[in-house]
């Protein structure tokens, strides 16, 4: 059968070192308790978070193969439940497995901040969305001329001047938005595009 038992990390140090556990519970020792304190599976968290809480230093749980024991396990009350109880040093040949009692906190990282954009970058996303308003608005204005003749036609000249117009406006804005978005990705220092600090 497996038992477990929560013990400091010094305290399980110590006994690989002796070869023998003999902690009965945080701050006692078997000599002093008589028996060492354990607990089935589904108790340690409960241990843990009831007799452990206000323990700063590392906690480990040991799993014990109670069959390599040559001292008496015993189940007996405490409160409303049995806990298994050791009476006697545990050998660490015993102890089959061991792992921390708790995780460590986990500081949960914020989201990457984006770093400004460059003021070139800025300047050309204006430049394009005040180019692509006035593409926009020369659209407009040509659909409103034309749906106000009376066959639906402009004349050639007027059409001409409009739609170029507003090819015109909106090949710039593309041009701008272009480059904002090759400022964006090089950086420029006073002088220029930076030089790689690595090279000679």
């Amino acid at each position: 059968m497996r038992i477990f038992h929560i013990a400091t990390l010094q305290d399980w140090k110590q006994a690989q070192e002796s070869g023998i556990y003999t902690t009965s519970t945080y701050g006692r020792t078997l000599e002093q308790e008589g028996f060492i304190h354990a607990a089935r599976h589904d108790q340690v968290p409960v241990v843990r978070d009831r007799f452990f809480a206000e323990v700063d230093e590392p906690l480990v749980v040991l799993e014990i193969e109670t069959d390599r024991l040559d001292v008496p396990v015993r189940e007996e009350q405490v409160g409303d439940e049995t806990y298994p109880h050791v009476y006697g040093a545990i050998p660490t040949e015993a102890v089959v497995a061991w792992r921390p009692a708790r995780l460590p906190p986990i500081e949960l990282g914020s989201r990457p901040v984006r770093p400004p954009l460059p003021p070139i970058s800025v300047a050309f996303r204006g430049v394009g969305l005040v180019l692509a308003s006035a593409a926009l608005t020369a659209f407009i204005c040509s659909v409103v001329a034309q749906a106000a003749t009376e066959d639906g036609r402009l004349p050639i000249g007027v059409s001409f001047v409009l739609w170029s117009l507003m090819s015109v406006l909106g090949v710039a804005a593309l041009v701008a938005f272009g480059f904002a978005e090759l400022a964006r990705r090089t950086p420029f220092s006073a002088t220029g595009p930076q030089a790689d600090a690595t090279a000679p």
